[in-house]
């Protein structure tokens, strides 16, 4: 049962990751730059899926993409989001600012699901144990796109 979480847990990353490209195009100023931070997320989240997936698993990279994502979440994260930035092609929806401290706490929420993930990897974990922190935090990305992501 938890191999197949953790591979439709997978699916679902990957098809963000992928999605996120071709989104971003003539993005500007802030709205660009929360863009890249997003599509860079997307792209840690894709290493490490792929090495649970059946990839060549790397304790360190797993750290190293934990911190990465970490480093754009929690207030760095929420800085990326000044009110009236909503100039296309934004994916950002008004809702963020109608509920800004659980968007707040969303981004928290990552960064703490991150550096989780980091700290299971730095201390030697693998890939069964990495899973279900992965599942964490993969799922702190669902939550607030559900909730604060225009769907296109």
């Amino acid at each position: 049962m938890r191999a197949g979480r953790t591979g439709l847990t997978v699916a679902v990353v990957l098809t963000m990751a992928a999605g996120a490209a071709f989104a971003h195009g003539g993005a500007t100023g802030i709205v660009k730059e929360r863009m890249d931070a997003m599509s860079e997320i997307g792209r840690q989240m894709k290493i490490v899926g792929g090495m649970l997936k059946g990839g060549t698993y790397d304790a360190a990279q797993v750290s190293a993409a934990g911190r990465i994502i970490a480093g754009h979440a929690g207030s760095s994260l929420v800085d990326l989001f000044p009110e009236d930035s909503l100039q296309a092609p934004t994916e950002a929806s008004p809702a963020i600012w109608a509920d800004w401290a659980t968007f707040q706490a969303n981004a928290g929420e990552l960064e703490a699901a991150a550096l989780a993930l980091a700290g299971l990897a730095d201390r030697g974990a693998g890939r069964q144990e990495i899973a279900p922190a992965f599942q964490t935090l993969a799922g702190t990305c669902k939550t607030c796109h559900q909730s604060f992501r225009i769907k296109k």
